[in-house]
């Protein structure tokens, strides 16, 4: 993998860069792609097939204009404009470049790791003897009233 984080195509004489997501073009995508399953394993065909009519979007997200603030795109203008301007070579390059600015794995470990460390966290507060009983205590007070104790 290269140390290169900002890539630039020229498309129809427009020059488009991609950089590193931020968490806005996350939650586009998340959003447009919430229903589809990728596989594990994809290759760059693999994933223009499964994102089939999606694949227009995908790029307007991933992809913007040149002197365009992220937050000032028209993903919809932006991606019919694209998609009838495109090369099938460059729709892969820009998918070949994505992985290379977005460590994608390497952040779903990081994700996993601490997803199992909140885990362990939560079910060591929970088997802690002393938490387990203190609460009981304040519940036994609070319901005096019940009938239930003397």
């Amino acid at each position: 993998m290269s140390g290169k984080k900002e890539f630039q195509y020229e498309i129809s004489g427009n020059i488009y860069i991609q950089k590193p997501l931020v968490l806005g073009q996350i939650r586009q995508l998340f959003n447009l792609l919430e229903k589809i399953l990728l596989p594990a394993c994809i290759d760059a065909m693999g994933l223009i097939a499964v994102l089939g009519d999606k694949l227009p979007q995908v790029i307007a997200i991933v992809l913007t204009p040149d002197g365009i603030a992220l937050k000032d795109k028209d993903i919809i203008a932006l991606s019919k404009e694209i998609e009838f301007e495109i090369s099938p070579e460059q729709v892969i390059q820009v998918i070949d470049d994505f992985f290379t600015c977005n460590p994608i794995q390497s952040l779903l470990g990081r994700i996993g790791g601490m997803v199992e460390n909140l885990t362990r966290k939560i079910q060591e507060i929970g088997l802690n003897p002393s938490s387990a009983s203190s609460p009981a205590e304040i519940l036994q007070r609070g319901t005096a009233s019940s009938g239930d104790s003397l």
